[in-house]
């Protein structure tokens, strides 16, 4: 994805002003947990915020980039802000980087102002360095800031989580998604069917727009949809997996199945649902499955889908494949056959 635009976008200024208000008033946090959905720009939301409290010269609570301090940063990156992501090849974040960051924090600023540090995708942190980050949690250096990036915060260890100030970041409503795509993607036919298809996530959007994502999601939900009717055979819709990945497909059965459970909860249908939830709706209803019986099993479907994510998150390793099948099985069977197992 290339974007020559930086945080703070617009769905985020509100956030970014709360945060430089406790910056301006010296009371930042030493450790934030910063979630939400992906693609909305939170690992952006966080550097941007870094390079703002190292700025010598901050301008209109933005980093100047002309002071000496932001100089410093140059194409090699800025010496007083290190940003750490799962190495290629692994699928965690490994204790030799958390000690790396603990000896980075220990030293003197480059800059005489302050460290920081950028930690993405923090909930995939090995159980020995999360010990080691969360010694650093407990016992902070001064002036130094850690931003925890994560989707599922949930699967951070308890006491990481209770040593950050959380931010949630929020997603955009449809209209302005829409605005900032036809802003960024002049060329989109259907900046529409682009902002629904990443659920209002403009980052992911312009991934998905750029890298060919689109057409692949909407076979897939195409299939799935065959599935959910007993046109189409699992295998098959496994088949399309490939070109989406295991994660995206998890986080689109989590979706549908909370969709739908809210409505067998409220008996109404929600204004957050989409062409193809509509459909799964509609099919529910001809198949006489809009019953509190149906409720359970897919209260228990969404539990599934929850451990599922919550595998692919940890350090075991697991066949995120057969995960995939299971679970499509599993909803296969809620659909066709009245019962999960």
């Amino acid at each position: 994805m290339h974007l020559k635009e930086h945080a703070p976008f617009p769905w985020q200024m509100s956030l970014w002003a709360s945060l430089s208000e406790q910056f301006e008033s010296h009371k930042l946090a030493h450790a934030y947990l910063i979630t939400g959905s992906r693609g909305i720009g939170k690992h952006s939301f966080a550097t941007e915020f870094a390079r703002l409290i190292l700025c010598s010269a901050p301008d209109k609570n933005v980093a100047c980039g002309v002071c000496s301090s932001c100089a410093m940063g140059g194409e090699s990156g800025h010496p007083d802000l290190v940003e750490i992501a799962i190495e290629e090849g692994s699928k965690l974040l490994k204790i030799d980087q958390i000690r790396d960051l603990i000896e980075f924090l220990s030293q003197t600023s480059h800059g005489g102002r302050a460290k920081c540090a950028v930690i993405s995708d923090a909930h995939r942190i090995h159980v020995a360095a999360a010990n080691a980050l969360l010694k650093t949690l407990e016992e902070p250096t001064q002036n130094t800031y850690l931003f925890l990036i994560s989707d599922m915060p949930g699967t951070l260890l308890t006491t990481i989580r209770s040593r950050c100030q959380k931010i949630l970041m929020p997603v955009p409503d449809s209209a302005e998604a829409v605005a900032w795509l036809k802003q960024h993607l002049p060329d989109q036919d259907d900046p529409y069917l682009l902002a629904h298809a990443a659920q209002n996530c403009p980052l992911l959007a312009l991934d998905l727009a750029q890298s060919g994502g689109l057409e692949n999601q909407q076979q897939f939900l195409q299939k799935f949809l065959a599935l959910s009717c007993g046109d189409a055979s699992i295998q098959a819709t496994v088949g399309l997996i490939g070109k989406l990945g295991e994660v995206p497909v998890i986080g689109y059965l989590r979706e549908v199945s909370s969709i739908l459970i809210k409505y067998l909860l409220l008996n109404q249908q929600t204004s957050e649902m989409q062409p193809e939830q509509l459909s799964l709706l509609t099919l529910l209803r001809s198949k006489g499955l809009d019953s509190r019986d149906k409720l359970v099993e897919l209260m228990a479907f969404y539990v599934q889908v929850q451990e599922a994510q919550r595998q692919l998150s940890s350090g075991t390793n697991p066949n995120a494949q057969l995960i995939v099948e299971s679970l499509l099985w599993h909803w296969s069977q809620l659909l066709n056959s009245g019962r999960t197992t």
